[in-house]
């Protein structure tokens, strides 16, 4: 027979796994039994961003009371995934703790051979992938960004010294691809630049045809799509496709408008390129659509309004262009029904500006930065309104890219003791 004591615990158990981002920044959470802790840090199903994130919940839970909790503290330790975790962190932080030594070195065996078998082991169910913004801006040191959800704001998790800016950027198995943009000076790139996240190095990879500055880039069934841009002069029409496996590049047929500065998003094994500024830097309200399948453009409707360097996320299937730039910066907002080729325009930002990351969360739209700005707003369907949230702690153009959290675990745990210096190129 459950008493009710047991029946409690399991409903506090229950309860901690689903909503563990807000117990852990309860008053509540700090006097969890050790006991009680563990069985809740040890569920599979931990609803949790990154890894490290349990290692600072049990720090804040230990810290409570050092003297009573050293004990178990690695008991509590042994319940994360510190295979996921840099070998300096766990050497350097978390061997000193009380108790944790033992732990620590059978940590970083583990972490060696994970390395030296090409990659970590997942649990039966990997917790979440973490979404990374990637500072996209001329500055030389490139934060990378990380939204903690406990915290519910935007905190720096590393930083990569990186000369290149107006870049494409895709994640594809354990790496960022950086593709062409503008180096130093004037000089554009017809680069590719692929980092490693496990290992923390670079490998350059085949070189586009045409150097390319402000192009966009998507990705879609393993393949790299790269469009438009431009070398200082009128801005290319042309489109091409790396595809990673060979390490090739291929020309594809031209799209009908020479654009830079455009955006585009891929739906429905179908990729949509939106505005960009054109011939004689004209701001275009023209849409196109390429089907892989059949290597062939179609025209769509226009937007209402011409914009370059909007924003551009995909909610409830519909496409949001967010703000933009024609001959100032815009607050306009409109979104495209792929289905019936119709636009509609929605409640404009507080804030214009152009350069935006936007993003889907859940079922709202956050405008991340732009154009000199630390401004973050959320968009709400139902309400058809825009409200300011906590601006970024870095302003400036980001590009936005979701990976395992394990690699996030990795890069925010290497950081933590050491900066690491990756600049390559």
């Amino acid at each position: 027979m459950t008493s009710a004591l047991e029946e409690k615990n399991r409903e506090i158990i229950n309860y901690a796994i689903s909503h563990f981002t807000e117990v852990i920044v309860s008053p509540e959470f700090l006097d969890f039994s050790p006991e009680l802790l563990n069985q809740i840090l040890s569920a599979d199903n931990l609803h949790i961003d990154c890894e490290v994130d349990v290692f600072q919940a049990i720090i804040r839970w230990y810290e409570h009371d050092k003297n009573t909790r050293a004990t178990n503290l690695s008991l509590l330790m042994s319940s994360l995934r510190l295979e996921h975790f840099d070998g300096i962190f766990i050497d350097k932080i978390m061997k000193p703790l009380p108790g944790c030594a033992q732990l620590a070195e059978k940590a970083l065996k583990l972490i060696t051979t994970s390395m030296d078998t090409g990659g970590y082991t997942k649990a039966e169910n990997e917790r979440k992938y973490c979404g990374l913004l990637i500072l996209n801006d001329v500055k030389k040191l490139k934060y990378i960004l990380r939204y903690n959800s406990a915290l519910k704001k935007w905190q720096k998790c590393f930083e990569l010294k990186f000369r290149d800016y107006s870049y494409g950027l895709v994640y594809y198995e354990s790496s960022l691809f950086f593709i062409g943009g503008r180096g130093r000076g004037v000089q554009r790139n017809n680069t590719v630049k692929r980092f490693n996240m496990e290992t923390f190095t670079w490998v350059e990879m085949a070189s586009m045809s045409k150097r390319r500055d402000d192009l966009c880039v998507v990705m879609l069934n393993e393949k790299i799509y790269a469009f438009g841009g431009h070398d200082g002069g009128d801005p290319f029409n042309t489109v091409v496709m790396f595809d990673i496996c060979t390490n090739h590049w291929q020309v594809l047929p031209a799209m009908s408008a020479h654009r830079y500065g455009a955006s585009v998003i891929a739906y429905k094994e179908k990729i949509y390129i939106f505005g960009g500024l054109g011939i004689d830097c004209q701001p275009l309200s023209t849409v196109e659509c390429y089907d892989p399948k059949t290597s062939s453009w179609t025209t769509c409707s226009n937007m209402n309004g011409a914009r370059g360097w909007p924003g551009i996320t995909i909610l409830n299937e519909f496409i949001f262009l967010i703000g933009g730039y024609n001959e100032g910066m815009l607050n306009t907002v409109e979104r495209y029904d792929p289905k019936q080729n119709i636009w509609l325009e929605v409640a404009p930002l507080r804030v214009a500006r152009f350069g935006i990351c936007a993003i889907t969360v859940g079922k709202r739209i956050w405008a991340l930065g732009g154009h000199d700005v630390y401004t973050v707003e959320e968009y709400n369907f139902e309400n058809n309104e825009w409200n300011e949230k906590q601006a970024l702690p870095i302003y400036g153009l980001h590009s936005y890219v979701e990976v395992p959290s394990q690699l996030v675990d990795r890069m925010q745990t290497n950081c933590a003791k050491e900066k690491v210096n990756c600049e390559r190129f």
